[in-house]
């Protein structure tokens, strides 16, 4: 839950200290301390992404956590922040493909956000394998959950999409 050491939030020690907090399981004391800083600076949208997160796992009160992350992923639509905390709501929601579309454009804007790539490999963990009767671990089920990612990634399906309009027009053009 820890910030990169390249983000403005690095330096906050109130902030690590809740993050930590909640990486111990201890949310009523990180609540506390990530509410006076929200309160201090409604404009952060780190503690507020940190609240969303305290609030949905501590409480499993997913509603208010939505609209914290929501309103931390306006704040700064270019910093992981929002991002993960709204992916990461929806995960502990049983929202998957929400959760990980979230985390995915949390990446795409700021891909140097260690917090979205440890989403993504919790997100991995909680997905169902492709044929539930096989382990997780087992090569079909690999080779099926490549595939998925690959199927279900919109940034291949638009290459895929604008290559086969490019052939089209290709073909076309040699018929013609």
């Amino acid at each position: 839950l820890q910030v990169g050491a390249d983000n403005p939030a690095a330096g906050n020690r109130a902030l690590r200290h809740a993050n930590q907090l909640m990486e111990k399981k201890e949310y009523d004391e990180a609540e506390a301390i990530l509410r006076r800083l929200v309160a201090e600076d409604r404009r952060d949208p780190e503690p507020l992404a940190s609240l969303a997160i305290c609030v949905a796992a501590g409480r499993g009160n997913l509603a208010t956590a939505r609209k914290l992350a929501e309103r931390a992923r306006q704040l700064a639509p270019s910093r992981g922040c929002g991002w993960f905390a709204l992916g990461y709501v929806n995960l502990l929601g049983s929202r998957l493909d929400d959760g990980y579309r979230c985390l995915e454009e949390g990446r795409r804007r700021d891909p140097r956000d260690p917090r979205l790539q440890w989403g993504r490999q919790e997100f991995e963990s909680r997905r169902p394998a492709v044929i539930s009767d096989l382990s997780r671990r087992n090569p079909l089920n690999r080779l099926l959950a490549a595939g998925r990612r690959v199927a279900t990634d919109h940034r291949v399906m638009t290459a895929g999409a604008v290559y086969a309009v490019y052939r089209a027009i290709f073909l076309y053009a040699s018929l013609g």
